[in-house]
């Protein structure tokens, strides 16, 4: 079979090589000159230049009448909300759902409240390397104040915060490569 194989790339490899060589004494005819540009359309007077769209504002949510903050996240890398807006003291309740289909190995989400000051992305960079605790690192767990065990479709977990001062607080998904789009901030007036 080997030797079959190898004869039969050696045949191509001639056949090849005899058809490329046709054509004899024959030299390729000069290069045609290149076609005329097409002549360009007429604008009309100037038009002062539009402004790229605005980034939309983020989705903002509250505790509901229960005291619980309802979260999603989908296929589609994205919260369902990108700010929550709570009452310094009260206690916060977060729900978040994976409504996505995709596995979790493939599409994983969780949700991890920062304290104020920290970097998410910095922080998603370090829980890369933290596959074993949900892509929580422990290489900076002190920056969290809580978080979600990471989700699969359909799964939902919540975290508890008994209350938070004043100030905003960033969270983030950690998963490989969602930070840069699930993040947003968890704002206590």
């Amino acid at each position: 079979m080997r030797i079959a194989m190898r004869e039969v790339c050696l045949c191509c490899a001639l056949a090849t090589a005899s058809a490329l060589g046709c054509g004899g004494d024959k030299s390729a005819p000069p290069p045609s000159p290149p076609p005329a540009a097409p002549a360009a359309p007429s604008t009309p007077a100037a038009q002062p230049a539009t402004a790229a769209p605005a980034m939309p504002a983020p989705v903002v949510v509250a505790p509901d009448e229960s005291g619980v903050v309802h979260l999603t996240a989908a296929d589609q890398m994205r919260f369902s909300a990108g700010r929550i807006n709570v009452k310094a003291g009260q206690p916060i309740t977060i729900e978040l759902k994976n409504i996505g289909t995709l596995a979790k190995e493939a599409m994983g989400h969780n949700l991890l409240v920062l304290k104020p000051g920290t970097d998410p992305m910095a922080f998603a960079m370090k829980a890369i390397a933290a596959k074993a605790t949900d892509y929580v690192p422990t290489d900076g767990a002190d920056q969290v104040i809580a978080h979600t065990k990471l989700l699969g479709p359909g799964e939902s977990d919540t975290i508890k915060i008994a209350s938070l001062a004043a100030g905003t607080y960033p969270f983030v998904c950690t998963f490989p490569g969602h930070a840069a789009i699930m993040n947003g901030q968890l704002v206590v007036e």
